[in-house]
């Protein structure tokens, strides 16, 4: 009886041996792991209103457009320059022929253009990119 409880002994100190260094490894991993940052939008407002195309009858367009930043510090980094990305936009916005506003083709690639200009300028005043992606929330152009 004695060598039985022995054995039951050792097996569960092994046990308990195997089960601390499993929390040991999983409270490491967890110190390791990348804290989630929260996805923030913000809107640029008032909407953007521009006249664009350079031959012809005037153009408008109508669209409003949303940045989307992770976290509190880049939100707030973002809002301080929100006057110089206005105008930035403007300026990209206005210089757009028709065949770009009218096509979702064209649209994207603006798109992806107006992200790369804000993501340049960040770099400029801030150091970093900082903004994720750019959305148009809304887009109407007037031919």
């Amino acid at each position: 009886m004695f060598r039985r409880s022995a054995k039951l002994m050792s097996e569960t100190i092994v046990m308990l041996g195997v089960l601390l260094s499993l929390v040991a490894v999983s409270v490491v991993r967890a110190e390791d792991a990348p804290i989630a940052t929260e996805t923030k939008y913000l809107h640029l407002e008032p909407a953007f209103v521009v006249n664009y195309g350079s031959t012809g009858r005037m153009k408008y367009l109508r669209t409003e457009i949303a940045l989307k930043v992770s976290g509190n510090d880049a939100a707030a980094a973002v809002s301080q320059h929100k006057p110089y990305i206005r105008n930035n936009l403007v300026m990209l916005l206005s210089a757009q022929e028709a065949e770009t506003m009218n096509s979702s083709q064209g649209r994207e690639s603006l798109r992806k253009v107006a992200l790369d200009e804000v993501r340049a300028l960040m770099v400029k005043l801030e150091g970093s990119p900082l903004v994720d992606d750019l959305f148009f929330s809304n887009f109407v152009v007037q031919n």
